[in-house]
C-alpha cells in the first residue's frame, strides 16, 4: 500500500495529483500549522508579466499559531469575484477558459469560510476531472501523537502501508533510515511535467494546474505520469 501524507493546499500544482496518481491513500496533513509565506492559501497563474499571485486572504492577526484546519477566509474583501475577473482577463484567449472558470465559481458559490474546506473543494473537483480516486483520510483523526519523521512513519503504520511516496524537496528532513528500521520504503517523486502550449513564447513550469486545464481541458490528463510507473 502506497501512502501520500500532504496539505491540503490552494489549487496546487500538476505534481500533487501526479502523486495522488501513485497513491493508494491521501492523508490530508490538516493539523499542522499554517504557514504564511507558503501555498496553503495561494498559488501561481500566469500573467501578462510572467507568474502571478492568486491568493485568499485569510485571518491572521493574533493567530500566529493556527493549524491549517483552524484557519478562517477573510471575508472583509470581495476576493472571489477578483480572483474569477482576473483570470479571465489573463486567459481570456485560453480555449479552454469556460471549463477552468466552471470549476472555480463552483467552488467559490459553496461559499466556505474555512480555507481547508475551499481548498478541498477545488482539489476534489480536479481529482474527478483526472479519474484519480485515492482513499482520502484526515490526518487530525488518526490516533498519531509523534513528530517529524516519526509521525510520518506512524501513520504509515496505522493505514497498513509498505511504502511512502514523497516528493524530493523532502530529501534535507526526512529520516529514511527511520523509514527503513519500520520496514517502510521511502518513494521519491520527481515530476518534471511536459510542456504544453501556454499560449505564448516559452513555457511557465510549476504553476498551479488551473493554468494546464484553462488551456488543456480534459487532455490535462495526458501531463501525469501513468499509475503503473511505480
Amino acid at each position: 500500500m502506497i501512502v501520500c501524507i500532504h496539505q491540503p493546499d490552494f489549487a496546487p500544482w500538476l505534481g500533487f495529483y501526479e502523486r495522488l496518481v501513485h497513491a493508494d491513500a491521501w492523508v490530508v496533513l490538516d493539523d499542522v500549522q499554517f504557514l504564511r509565506r507558503g501555498w496553503h492559501h495561494r498559488d501561481r497563474i500566469l500573467g501578462p508579466e510572467g507568474p502571478h499571485w492568486l491568493t485568499v486572504p485569510v485571518l491572521k492577526r493574533g493567530r500566529y499559531e493556527q493549524e491549517i484546519r483552524e484557519v478562517m477566509i477573510d471575508e472583509s474583501e470581495d476576493w472571489r469575484r477578483r480572483h474569477l475577473a482576473t483570470i479571465a482577463n489573463f486567459y481570456a484567449r485560453a480555449p479552454r477558459l469556460d471549463q477552468g472558470l466552471a470549476l472555480l465559481e463552483a467552488a467559490y458559490a459553496a461559499g466556505h469560510h474555512r480555507l481547508m474546506d475551499l481548498n478541498l473543494e477545488i482539489i476534489l473537483a480536479f481529482l474527478e476531472r483526472l479519474e484519480i480516486r485515492p482513499e482520502i483520510v484526515m490526518a487530525s483523526e488518526l490516533r498519531v501523537a509523534s513528530t517529524r519523521s516519526q509521525r510520518l512513519i506512524d501513520i504509515c503504520r496505522e493505514l497498513g502501508a509498505d511504502r511512502y511516496l514523497t516528493g524530493t524537496g523532502s530529501r534535507d528532513y526526512l529520516d529514511v533510515a527511520a523509514f527503513e528500521a519500520a520496514g517502510i520504503e521511502v518513494v521519491w517523486q520527481d515530476y518534471q511535467p511536459p510542456c504544453y502550449d501556454q499560449g505564448r513564447a516559452g513555457f511557465h513550469p510549476g504553476l498551479s494546474a488551473l493554468d494546464a486545464l484553462l488551456h488543456l481541458g480534459p487532455a490535462i490528463k495526458m501531463l501525469l505520469e501513468p499509475a503503473a510507473a511505480l
